[in-house]
Parts: structure tokens; C-alpha cells; sequence
């Protein structure tokens, strides 16, 4: 713990020496710079400056300025308690607390960020009472008790209600004709916190392995995830540290997840919902294959060609139909049919179009005659609606196509 700050003050006075020792005449300033940043920088010299100069700053959890640098409003630490929600927000994310202020007293923060533990800073120390810093700061004839009520004033929370007009605001409706005026912060410590996630999944050295031999077309074990979409917006412009600490040390820069919605594709292969010839079929997909079978039976001639082109149509519109009903069993898990939204499917079509009843299709034949009798009904009368001239059909033909439609689900078994 002591290493730790005595570290930190021996950077600040290597840093203060730097320039002076440049332009020192002889070794004698030079010796005199020494002594005197010795003095400058020994904890009982520093410390109680930096407690005067720790006015100067504010700890945050939703920094105005991330807004406009020039805004000016209350401090705020947002006090949320963590939730099982399911949502990205402030209390759900562990993030540490922003800091805006003057520039030339943020080496006081930084003195207070110094790590005496794993996730226990100096500052977590003057809370907690910690007995070895408290004897470090005696040691140097310090009062612990003093020090720790000036450095505490940084996360005092601002109890007035001061916002800024050039913070955004929106109205949000309560009432029919009231309205609360929010100003919108910005909760830099969970910006940052989703920086540190995007990044280390993106650019971690396991991450970099992956991408090189994925060039190299080598197999990786574990491969790598990757986010796209991803939109880059900067705080502060060339001077982001004007805007907060943690802006300063992201550089500016924050990610923005994609919000878009997203782009739905329309299902190739519908469910039913009450039945499958009226929401599954189109009789405007089948109208080329009822035209051709028009013209045919238009010519009125009983030769063997004729026939069988007949057939033929019958038989390529009768296996568009069988085929439709089959994606359906294929694309969809078994078992769809049992949720409510499908109560009103009649059970012959349940038991054609639903993998769950493959012991019904196989041990009883009675399904495949009432469903041959429901596609050569549908096929006929979708001919007879696209094709205004066409003559009603009767029994006979209904029967005709329900037998060719029985052997078709017949052969399907064995195919599908």
C-alpha cells in the first residue's frame, strides 16, 4: 500500500523535474530543484495541498457536460439499486464514478484512484477508516481525521435540483395536460464499461489469434465473436478532457449499438391457422398450369397425347400441393399444431401437416382418402375460378383426381 503512493508522488516529481532540469545553468540548480521537489512532493508537503485543491473537483455517475463542456448542473451520484431485469442500466453494471472539474487539480483524483488493494483505492481508504493509511498520514505528522473531511468533499452529492439549458430536456407526459421537464445525462461509467466489453471482445489478443489464422484458413479451436453495426461518437473534440476523467481516458470516444429495427423476412412456408387450402395455397401460383390444362381439354380430341398432357398438368399441380404441405412438416418443429393459436386447424390436416402424428399417417389409411378427396376438390375448383369459360365439373372428375392424388400421397410416404 505505501509503495503504491509513495510511487505515485515519485511520477509527479519526475514529471515537475523534467522541464526544469532542462533549462538548469549548472549542477547547483540542478541540486536545488532536487531538495525542493523533494520537499514539494513528500506526503506531508503534498497532502495537505492536494486537500485544498480537491474542492476544485466533483465525482460523478452522470457528468452534464457530456452534453455541452459549458453546461453547469447539479452533481449528481446516481443511487440505483441492481435489478434482475434483463436491461443494460446504472445498478445492474458495476462501473466507478466520473469526475469533471478544474484540469489542473485532476492529479488529486488520480492520487485518489491509486490502488492500495484489488477494487480498494486511497479514497475507499479515508471511508473506511483503514488503519494503514491512517498510520502512513500520522507518520508524516498529518490529521487523518481533517484530511479525510477535505478529500470527501469530492463525492458530495449536490442535494439542489440545478439542470442547464443547454443540457438536453424532454418533456415526458404524466397527465393528460401535465408534463415532467427531464435533462438527459449521460452515464459515462456505463459507456465506458460497454468501451471496455466491445473492445476486449474485438481486439483481445485470443481474438487477434483467431482473425490471423482464419486468414491463414486454419481451424481455431474457439473461434471469435464480433459485433457490426457498430457507430464511433466522440465527447469533447480535441480536448476531451474538458468533458470528465473517464471521457479523457476513452479519448473521446464511446461506441453506439445499433437500434434499428430489424429486417424481417417474410416466411417462405406459412402455418395454417384454420386451413390450409384457403391461407396456404395461391391459386394465382398455380393459374399458368390451369390455363395450359384448359386449352387442352378446350380441344375436345380423345388421342393418347392429349391425355396425357392432360394428366400430366393434373398431376405437376397435384405435387405442388403435396409438396407445399410437406415444407410445412419439414420446416416447423413437431408438435405446432397442439399451441391454441391452432385449435380451429381441423384434425385431418393436423395429422398431414404435423411431424407428431407420423403413427396416425402410417396406421390408418382413412386420413389420406378424406384429404385426397379435399386436394381434388380444391384443385378442380381453383380451375374452375381462374378460368371464367370453364364448365363446372362434376363427380366423376372430383374422382379421377382423387385417386391420382391418393397415389401421389401414397408414393410421398415412401419419399418423404
Amino acid at each position: 500500500m505505501i509503495q503504491n503512493i509513495q510511487t505515485f508522488l515519485n511520477e509527479r516529481k519526475e514529471l515537475w523535474l523534467k522541464d526544469r532540469v532542462k533549462k538548469a545553468a549548472n549542477d547547483v540548480e540542478v541540486a536545488e530543484l532536487n531538495q525542493q521537489a523533494d520537499d514539494r512532493f513528500s506526503l506531508k508537503e503534498w497532502l495537505p495541498d492536494a486537500a485544498k485543491r480537491v474542492s476544485q473537483l466533483s465525482m460523478v455517475s452522470h457528468p452534464s457536460k457530456f452534453s455541452h463542456p459549458s453546461a453547469k448542473t447539479s452533481s449528481v451520484i446516481a443511487q440505483v439499486k441492481s435489478a434482475q431485469d434483463g436491461y443494460l442500466r446504472s445498478g445492474n453494471v458495476h462501473y466507478p464514478l466520473d469526475v469533471f472539474g478544474n484540469a489542473a487539480a485532476m492529479d488529486v483524483y488520480k492520487f485518489l484512484s491509486v490502488n492500495l488493494a484489488e477494487d480498494y483505492t486511497v479514497l475507499t481508504g479515508f471511508e473506511n477508516d483503514d488503519e494503514d493509511l491512517k498510520s502512513l498520514i500520522e507518520k508524516s505528522s498529518l490529521d487523518f481525521a481533517s484530511l479525510k473531511q477535505a478529500f470527501l468533499v469530492i463525492k458530495n452529492d449536490d442535494a439542489s435540483s440545478k439542470t442547464d439549458h443547454l443540457v438536453k430536456q424532454v418533456y415526458f407526459p404524466i397527465e393528460d395536460t401535465e408534463y415532467h421537464l427531464l435533462s438527459i445525462l449521460t452515464p459515462s461509467g456505463l459507456i465506458t464499461r460497454l468501451k471496455q466489453a466491445i473492445d476486449q471482445l474485438r481486439f483481445s489478443e485470443a481474438t487477434k489469434e483467431a482473425k490471423e489464422k482464419r486468414k491463414k484458413n486454419e481451424h481455431d479451436e474457439i473461434g471469435y465473436a464480433d459485433i457490426f453495426d457498430l457507430t464511433v461518437t466522440a465527447y469533447g473534440g480535441t480536448q476531451p478532457q474538458n468533458v470528465s476523467v473517464l471521457n479523457s481516458q476513452n479519448a473521446g470516444r464511446a461506441y453506439l449499438l445499433s437500434s434499428c429495427p430489424p429486417t424481417l423476412e417474410k416466411r417462405k412456408v406459412r402455418l395454417p391457422r384454420n386451413d390450409f387450402f384457403t391461407q396456404c395455397l395461391y391459386r394465382k401460383n398455380y393459374q399458368d398450369s390451369f390455363v395450359q390444362l384448359h386449352k387442352f381439354m378446350q380441344l375436345d380430341l380423345n388421342n393418347t397425347d392429349i391425355r396425357t398432357a392432360i394428366r400430366n398438368i393434373l398431376q405437376f399441380v397435384i405435387d405442388q400441393v403435396i409438396l407445399q404441405g410437406l415444407k410445412i412438416r419439414e420446416s416447423y418443429p413437431e408438435g405446432w399444431s397442439q399451441q391454441e393459436y391452432y385449435a380451429s386447424l381441423p384434425k385431418l390436416q393436423r395429422i398431414w401437416l404435423d411431424s407428431m402424428y407420423i403413427e396416425e399417417r402410417e396406421n390408418d389409411s382413412e386420413w389420406r382418402h378424406e384429404l385426397s378427396e379435399d386436394i381434388a376438390r380444391w384443385i378442380l375448383r381453383s380451375y374452375e375460378k381462374v378460368i371464367s369459360e370453364s364448365e363446372m365439373l362434376g363427380t366423376a372428375e372430383i374422382n379421377d383426381v382423387k385417386q391420382r392424388v391418393e397415389e401421389s400421397l401414397r408414393q410421398a410416404k415412401e419419399f418423404f
